[in-house]
């Protein structure tokens, strides 16, 4: 896993709402103590929001929150 894509998942789950992206990119600089390319974060976001378990999802243009995760074990097959 990339850094900045740690460190966005990190500020979104600590925030625990939806948050913009100006306002992740602010406290992802935070936390590392440093500066993130704006361009950086974005890819991050965006490819956070895809594939088959996503980790962010895109709540409006520009606003993102964390993923709600299935919790539950998968049930295991019956046996016949």
């Amino acid at each position: 896993m990339s850094p900045v894509l740690e460190t966005v998942t990190i500020v979104l789950v600590q925030a625990g709402k939806p948050m913009r992206v100006r306002e992740i990119h602010a406290a992802a600089e935070d936390l590392v103590g440093e500066s993130l390319l704006g361009t950086s974060v974005k890819a991050a976001l965006a490819a956070g929001v895809s594939g088959p378990r996503p980790r962010f999802r895109r709540v409006r243009h520009g606003v993102y929150k964390t993923a709600k995760r299935d919790t539950r074990r998968p049930r295991r097959a019956e046996k016949r």
